[in-house]
């Protein structure tokens, strides 16, 4: 069970399968926002499956997808407002990487909360 596989999954689950109207409309409707993290949590559950315990993976998907949704929800907002200020803009989308990052890693770190 490596972290290093759940960056992976969250790299291709936050960029690599977002598309255009995701990425643009997730600031603005929650329909695009709630498709994004649906995207983004069923590849989250894809390395799921294949690194976590079968007792801990629907709880562990389920709490990173609704995190997921509510750090977009504000930090997707506020991009858009400086998506024409590179100088505040981009320290914007690093702070929701890391966000998300430190989600991860946190769930990751304590599965044991997700146990059913």
């Amino acid at each position: 069970m490596s972290f290093s596989l759940f960056l992976v999954a969250h790299w291709a689950g936050d960029f690599v399968f977002q598309t255009t109207s995701m990425a643009l409309g997730k600031s603005k409707s929650i329909k695009w926002l709630t498709i994004h993290v649906l995207t983004y949590t069923a590849i989250l559950l894809i390395f799921s499956v294949f690194t976590l315990p079968n007792d801990v993976i629907l709880l562990y998907v389920l709490a990173n997808g609704i995190l997921h949704w509510i750090t977009d929800f504000f930090t997707s907002k506020l991009a858009a407002k400086y998506f024409d200020r590179a100088r505040i803009f981009y320290p914007i989308l690093g702070f929701d990487q890391l966000v998300h990052v430190m989600t991860l890693y946190i769930t990751f770190e304590h599965q044991e909360w997700f146990i059913m």
